[in-house]
């Protein structure tokens, strides 16, 4: 029920108009058919859990929170007083703020404008800041982008001041800095005529930057200590206790902070920050400032600016030891040098070669690509603005945006259609064929083997933790696609940022698993790399997820590759499932110095997070795993064949073998005459006592059956309970393989499945009691009379027929059976059959499922059309359809001709018990 109000609420809240939809619990309860206080007590998790805003309104509203922060950009509470307080929140948060128009600020600055953001939240007047970094990397720049945050988001009024001192200035005179930051009172010194108010006080209810702080002495910090501790400031020459003053400080230095600050000092500094040098910036970032430079040159001069885009690139490659203001220097030099050979009436101005500085001209000497010039400016003009500008000369030859502008067109075709995913998987692959096969990466931004390492290192970590398992070519592919996202300089339109948000959204809601990966993954590059990752490396990491898992399926015989080497196993394993167009073949890479424990262990992994049935065949490059079996899990219950000497044919061969449904034995013994070094490890025999439970559709009955059985077992017992679809029970391999492991004792379920020498009981029989006995002459050989007598008392408490219809469905028991029951009559009315008890008892445990099934729209859609071949079947089908259309009335559902055909099955076995 729970997952259904989930499901209810991300669709309501995604729609556009979803503030008309009031989502209460009045609401829910009507649209299930369900009790009032069973919706309000799931609507009650879902909010603790932080999955679901709750507005204490009347009645109290819901909405989906993830849903809300996703298609607005912003971060939400679980709770507001009203629609309106959620509204303003909305509009506050998705409002552009001063840090959103940093350069950088989703790229090497993010980390850093996270935490101004979490120093300017703090309350009531923030944390203070340190900002180091070299001279010229933007410190000042950020102290007064700071300022302008906290006045856009509220924590400061708009007529609070920002100021600024140099502590430099007077780091020679401490007596002067103090009366400066503090004030003096008349008569403090000679001089002091009058009571002067210091920086502090003209700061009050705004900020103060102390620039160069690491020039004051221990002295003078030490002033600033009663301030940082307690907010109060003593003027030079005040004889009382000082007064109270609300000021935000930030503070910057380029020294290292160990060296030239007391400990007693910097603790009282939570957040540090340091600025990058600009040369540890990305390219895209470098050029972005470029281009912000010119831009205001050509605003300054009121003229057209004409840039060679080889220049450009010369600038971006250009080494600048004096950082972002070095940049910006060099920039106005080629300006000025333009110029002088410019009249005064021409609207552009031309950047040549020779209008570069010396030091970006001698860095491009030994660099002949950097002198290699086209034809191709780009035109700054007065009246654009940055994001004009880059959107305008984005790159041609970025192949990535290529690649994703086909897959949002791709979109707007295919949206409605399952088509999409397997077209937009299409586009992804090319995309990495182009990536690793095609591009030239010789660019050293950021080591493109270090991206390899530290991918190698966290899958394989998360395929450790998270027991999952994961192509083997998945380090290398996401290594080359985000070495390559560094120098793709694109920004996303507002109309692409919609588009890509609404594929993440398909695409998780596709498959709930793929989210949880992503996410995954992102973390890592973030906390790893500091690179924070966009919508863009989203949807790739999503669709790429997607394509390794898209045709896996549960098969019988699994066969798993294992070779030495960065990927030479997964690039096996690739092919043949390319050339089968499923997954068939899983892999795993591994290091050349591997023991036979380890590949054990990795095996074991592999078992763990697999539901193999018939059998596991090891494919090997090289070495013999003889002591392998030792290392592998003593409770397995299927055989394990081990095939040395893998290449691509041999697996291909075992593909095809897998495809056709062969069992193991057949796949060794023929692959044994092609490869003489095969082995077949089988288990050992492990008899545990079962019973089976069974449904006729899907597993929902069956295991609320295994979990009253459960609870009518006393705890000391030692039998196991398995849930199995019924058409799993009548697969011949599937018995044979439970067999190995266990003694099945009986079959308790709602369809005989028809076993040999294996009794069974149905649910029916042990709701009405008739066969309460036989099932207690069944467990008597394995149970004591003591733990049987109680067993039994348990068994008729929890197998009444109101409990095991209020166990297997969430909706109201007394308004189901009341329904089920007028529509038996209207069976009996219409076909004369009067139904049996035991068949009676069955529809109501089924009828009972299908409905909950059609409102969480899970319908069965498959059923043997070949049992109403004759005349007297169709007419008792159409009969029940009429009949049990009354269910379709009461809940507002569509019963499909596939769930008719069970009941039809029921009521044709229709006998007395």
């Amino acid at each position: 029920m729970e997952q259904q109000i989930l499901e209810v609420l991300k669709k309501l809240t995604a729609a556009n108009n979803w503030q008309s939809y009031k989502i209460s619990a009045d609401f829910l309860c009507k649209k299930f058919n369900v009790k009032r206080n069973t919706v309000s007590h799931y609507l009650n998790i879902l909010y603790k859990e932080g999955k679901a805003i709750k507005i204490n309104s009347r009645p109290v509203i819901f909405w989906h929170k993830e849903i809300l922060e996703n298609n607005y950009h912003v971060k939400l509470e679980t709770e507001y007083e009203s629609i309106e307080a959620l509204e303003k929140a909305i509009q506050l948060s998705s409002k552009e703020t001063a840090f959103d128009k940093v350069i950088g600020s989703q790229q090497s600055l993010f980390n850093s404008i996270a935490k101004l953001k979490a120093a300017a939240g703090y309350p009531p007047i923030g944390l203070p800041v340190l900002l180091t970094g070299p001279t010229g990397s933007g410190k000042s720049f950020l102290a007064k982008t700071y300022y302008d945050y906290c006045v856009d988001s509220g924590f400061l009024g708009d007529k609070s001041k920002f100021v600024h001192f140099n502590c430099a200035e007077y780091a020679d005179n401490p007596e002067l800095l103090t009366s400066n930051l503090f004030g003096y009172k008349k008569g403090a010194f000679t001089g002091a005529d009058k009571d002067k108010i210091g920086l502090f006080d003209e700061a009050d209810g705004g900020m103060l930057f102390l620039d160069e702080i690491h020039r004051l002495d221990a002295k003078g910090q030490e002033k600033l200590f009663n301030y940082l501790d307690n907010g109060i400031i003593t003027p030079l020459g005040e004889t009382h206790h000082g007064h109270k003053v609300s000021v935000r400080l930030i503070f910057a230095t380029t020294e290292d902070i160990k060296s030239h600050f007391l400990d007693t000092f910097i603790r009282r500094i939570p957040i540090q920050i340091t600025i990058p040098k600009l040369n540890n910036r990305t390219p895209q970032e470098k050029e972005n400032l470029i281009k912000l430079f010119y831009l205001r040159q050509a605003q300054t001069l009121n003229k057209n600016i004409l840039l060679n885009s080889s220049i450009l690139k010369l600038l971006i490659a250009a080494d600048y030891p004096g950082n972002v203001g070095e940049l910006e220097n060099t920039i106005l030099i080629s300006v000025a040098n333009a110029l002088q050979k410019c009249k005064s009436a021409d609207d552009n101005v031309n950047i040549l070669l020779a209008d570069m500085s010396i030091n970006v001209l001698k860095q491009s000497i030994n660099n002949p690509n950097l002198l290699t010039f086209n034809k191709q400016y780009i035109k700054i003009s007065p009246t654009d603005t940055l994001a004009t500008i880059i959107q305008r000369t984005e790159t041609t030859s970025d192949e990535i945006k290529k690649y994703f502008l086909k897959i949002f067109s791709l979109y707007t075709h295919l949206s409605s259609c399952g088509q999409f995913i397997e077209q937009a998987i299409t586009i992804i692959n090319s995309l990495c064929d182009y990536l690793i096969f095609e591009k030239d990466n010789k660019n050293n931004a950021f080591s493109l083997e270090l991206f390899k390492n530290v991918f190698k290192h966290e899958i394989d970590n998360m395929e450790n933790t998270q027991q999952i398992q994961l192509n083997g070519n998945s380090a290398l592919v996401l290594s080359y696609f985000y070495y390559n996202r560094q120098f793709s300089n694109w920004s996303l339109t507002t109309k692409e940022n919609k588009t890509a948000q609404k594929i993440t959204n398909y695409l998780e809601k596709s498959d709930s698993g793929i989210k949880r990966l992503s996410d995954q993954i992102m973390s890592t590059l973030e906390q790893s790399l500091s690179l924070n990752s966009d919508i863009v490396d989203k949807i790739f990491i999503q669709l790429y997820l997607k394509s390794i898992i898209k045709n896996t399926k549960n098969l019988d015989i699994r066969c798993l590759v294992l070779a030495h080497g960065y990927s030479t196993a997964s690039s096996i394993a690739n092919v043949v499932n390319n050339m089968q167009r499923e997954h068939l073949i899983d892999s795993i890479d591994m290091p050349l110095d591997i023991g036979v424990q380890d590949i054990g262990h990795r095996v074991n992994n592999y078992i763990q997070n697999r539901n193999i049935h018939s059998g596991l065949i090891l494919m090997v490059d090289m070495g013999s795993l003889e002591g392998i079996k030792e290392y592998i899990d003593e409770t397995i219950d299927f055989p394990i064949g081990i095939i040395n000497n893998v290449s691509t044919q041999s697996v291909l061969t075992v593909s095809q073998h897998i495809k056709q449904q062969h069992e193991l034995k057949q796949i060794m013994d023929e692959i044994g005459q092609i490869i003489p070094i095969t082995q077949i490890i089988y288990p050992k025999e492990i008899k545990k006592n079962l019973i089976i439970t069974c449904c006729l559709t899907g597993l929902g009955t069956a295991n609320q059956i295994r979990k009253l059985l459960l609870k009518s077992m006393p705890n000391n017992l030692n039998i196991e309970v398995k849930a199995f679809e019924v058409t799993k029970l009548q697969n011949s391999k599937e018995i044979i393989a439970l067999k190995k492991v266990y003694n099945i004792i009986t079959i308790v379920g709602t369809i005989d499945p028809k076993l040999d020498n294996i009794p069974y009981i149905s649910l029916e029989s042990i709701i009405s009691g008739k066969k309460i006995q036989e099932f207690n002459n069944i467990l008597d050989e394995y149970v004591s009379n003591s733990l049987l007598k109680q067993f039994n008392t348990e068994l008729i408490h929890n197998f009444s027929l109101e409990r095991v219809i209020n166990s297997i469905t969430i909706l109201d028991v007394n308004i189901v059976m009341t329904n089920i029951d007028e529509a038996m009559r209207n069976y009996t009315v219409i076909s004369g059959e009067k139904l049996s008890n035991v068949t009676r008892m069955s529809l109501y445990v089924h009828v009972s499922c299908l409905i909950e099934r059609l409102i969480r729209n899970e319908p069965i859609t498959s059923y043997d059309n070949k049992l109403l071949d004759d005349t007297n079947s169709q007419k008792k089908f159409s009969q029940i359809k009429s009949a049990f259309s009354v269910i379709e009335n009461k809940y507002s559902v569509k019963i499909p001709d596939s769930e008719y055909g069970y009941i039809f099955d029921i009521i044709s076995s229709n006998q007395q018990l």
